[in-house]
């Protein structure tokens, strides 16, 4: 696996990247409060296939540094294309995860001709209600007077499905790990960003690529109906519901995402 350090004048950025440049890219955008390797199991399970994958640090996570300034979706889609550039793609499947869904939907709308294929999981079109929008900054400003682990412990357990964090302490250290990478500066931005999305539900008539929706059963964070509707409203996509799983899917049943994400990248880049 190669690593690249995009420097911009607003701060760093780091990609991981692995793969024949020839292969179709697949790009993978982190789920909020994780980092890029989260997505190390499911990129080697694309690689194995026979796709070129990159996976980014979004500021504030793991080795990218927060850049003391809401990260909106737009901004992120940006970095999307920035990290397509310095790959030399000209377009990519991406696979986001809710914030990183978010951002994607962002992409789309922006950057719809780079968009080759796409996987949605655990997300949603939707934007926050006022009242989610308060609760956000609240957490926002609970990282920033007491730090990051203020917001992460009661957090990460409601991530998982009901009775998973106690029932499966080994994958609830895991999750713990990889949130181990998030400051609270880019706890707070990422939430402010997460605030100030736009409700994409009218941009997905026009979302141009083929598409998986992938929803975890039991997912406490964003309800099976909520990312089921991205289904009805993104011509031609696909839902598939992940048993007993919740927002993490890709961390809780791990062999049934990969399946899902493989055989649909696989049919839309390699056929």
């Amino acid at each position: 696996m190669a690593e690249l350090e995009l420097h911009e004048s607003e701060g760093s950025l780091h990609l991981a990247f692995s793969g024949p440049a020839e292969a179709p890219l697949v790009l993978f955008a982190h789920p909020f409060p994780l980092d890029g390797s989260a997505w190390d199991p499911l990129r080697a399970a694309c690689a194995a296939a026979g796709l070129r994958t990159a996976a980014l640090d979004a500021p504030g996570f793991g080795r990218s540094p927060a850049r003391k300034t809401p990260l909106t979706m737009e901004t992120l889609a940006g970095l999307f294309a920035r990290a397509l550039d310095a790959l030399g793609a000209q377009r990519a499947a991406i696979v986001g995860c809710s914030m990183g869904g978010y951002a994607q939907l962002a992409f789309a709308r922006l950057f719809r001709e780079r968009l080759s294929a796409a996987v949605l999981m655990c997300t949603r079109a939707g934007a926050d209600s006022p009242e989610a929008r308060a609760r956000r900054e609240a957490q926002a400003q609970t990282a920033l007077a007491k730090g990051a682990q203020a917001v992460l412990a009661p957090l990460l357990p409601s991530m998982l499905a009901p009775g998973a964090a106690e029932g499966a302490p080994a994958l609830l250290a895991r999750l713990r790990a990889l949130a181990a990478g998030a400051t609270a500066q880019g706890i707070a931005d990422a939430l402010r960003g997460m605030a100030q999305r736009r409700d994409a539900t009218n941009d997905l008539p026009r979302f141009g690529a083929p598409a998986l929706v992938l929803a975890g059963e039991r997912d406490q964070l964003i309800p099976l109906p909520e990312t089921a509707a991205l289904e009805s409203g993104i011509p031609g996509a696909r839902l598939e519901v992940i048993s007993k799983a919740g927002h993490l899917a890709f961390l809780e049943q791990p062999e049934d995402v990969a399946a899902q994400v493989v055989g649909f990248l696989g049919g839309c880049l390699l056929a």
